[in-house]
């Protein structure tokens, strides 16, 4: 079972402005122009500590320096004692009005292989070295990591939605349309709320790579308690507004018959041509599907169409000493079959030399052709799908699930 504790926190204070120009995205979905975007929106909106400017070393003491500097001027305010909170994010889905809630305290650090605390998905060196050097520079957790919670008796939302009736400590609405409102939860709902969390294991949604790090912190830190724990955002499993969407990857330095190639492994067959169209019919098949968008090119691929719906034969994962768990997962598959296939390396390694990718947008992995790449589009995984991954110690590549909307940055900082 996890280690659920409120948690010492600092948090904006009315002269740091409108909240809603203060929230930023989490780091590793922010580009150079949406970083420079949300620095506009104000001197102090957290993409500032989260995304630093500059170099290393550089840009990690300039964001130790302007906590320092909001700390002391009163744009960061830090409340005596620890406190529980809760976390709505309101937002349209699919044409709905969506609420998820959330829990904001502290998780006990738990090594994986004791069970508490569950990963799916495997890491990038690289994002966990900075992460540590801006940590360590800052002595604070400046963004939650996105848990689920199993919640078996499916009452965490509920609680929640109960104990959000107190003022609210921060209420915003960003420029994507999310309301997001956090509230302290008042003392005597607190001890309720952290047992329903507490009762089972959690599972790491997002932020694999923030959490590999506290674990490393605390290793490098032994005597500050306050590295002992991370910052979380825990959601229930049966909220409504827990929404899993697929990553999709682009694949570079591919050969000329590289699908020629794939057909002792997979079956092949047509499938549309416009990126969204191909996406949605591989999300409605779910399970193994992938699709992919390639340019015909030279004469090696003419007897194939731009694009194709792949279907892994079943001789193919048993030889890859696929688990039936994981070869029924189409980014496992992706993973084991072709990219390692084509690329000789992990995904680590791929990424690193520049030709892998990932994306959110169909169109923008499908973008500049190329007649050694291709896109490859994914179907989400479940969260039955995921929970079945971890019991059974196994783990996902990385960026196999995209958790929609992300938890943001800004609401809560943790020092350590």
């Amino acid at each position: 079972m996890a280690a659920i504790f409120p948690t010492a926190s600092i948090h904006y204070a009315a002269a740091a402005g409108d909240p809603s120009h203060l929230i930023s995205p989490p780091y590793d979905v922010i580009g150079t122009e949406e970083a420079q975007r949300l620095r506009d929106l104000s001197p102090f909106n957290a993409v500032r500590l989260v995304l630093p400017e500059g170099d290393a070393p550089e840009r990690y003491a300039l964001a130790s320096s302007r906590m320092s500097e909001w700390l002391a001027s009163g744009v960061l305010a830090r409340p005596e004692g620890e406190q529980a909170y809760s976390y709505s994010q309101q937002f349209s889905y699919k044409g709905s009005t969506v609420v998820r809630h959330a829990l904001l305290a502290a998780v006990g650090l738990a090594r994986f292989e004791s069970g508490d605390v569950l990963p799916h998905e495997r890491t990038h060196r690289g994002p966990k070295e900075d992460r540590l050097a801006l940590m360590k520079a800052c002595e604070a957790q400046l963004s939650p990591i996105f848990f689920v919670a199993r919640d078996s008796e499916r009452e965490l939302p509920e609680l929640l939605a109960r104990a959000g009736s107190v003022e609210p400590m921060l209420e915003a609405t960003t420029e994507d349309g999310i309301t997001h409102v956090v509230r302290v939860i008042p003392v005597e709902h607190q001890r309720s709320i952290l047992a329903v969390v507490a009762a089972d294991d959690l599972l790491i949604a997002d932020g694999h790579h923030r959490y590999e790090t506290a674990l490393e912190l605390s290793r490098q830190l032994p005597d500050r308690p306050g590295a002992r724990r991370v910052l979380a955002a825990i959601v229930s499993e049966h909220d409504d507004g827990l929404i899993v969407q697929a990553t999709h990857r682009r694949l570079g330095g591919l050969p000329l018959d590289w699908r020629t190639q794939l057909e002792d492994s997979f079956e092949m067959e047509s499938g549309p041509e416009e990126p969204r169209a191909l996406a949605q019919e591989v999300r409605s098949r779910g399970g193994t599907a992938i699709g992919v968008l390639a340019t015909p090119g030279p004469a090696t691929a003419a007897a194939y169409p731009p694009a194709l719906i792949l279907q892994a034969r079943p001789e193919a994962a048993e030889r890859a000493g696929l688990t039936p768990t994981l070869a029924a997962l189409a980014c496992v598959l992706l993973d084991r079959l072709i990219l390692r296939r084509f690329a000789g390396r992990d995904a680590d390694a791929a990424a690193a030399a520049g030709l892998l990718s990932y994306h959110q947008d169909p169109g923008a992995a499908s973008a500049e052709p190329s007649h050694d790449a291709a896109a490859f589009l994914l179907p989400p995984v479940s969260i039955d799908s995921l929970w079945a991954v971890v019991r059974e110690g196994g783990r996902l590549p990385p960026k196999s699930t995209y958790f929609a909307p992300k938890m943001p940055s800004g609401l809560l900082f943790r020092p350590i």
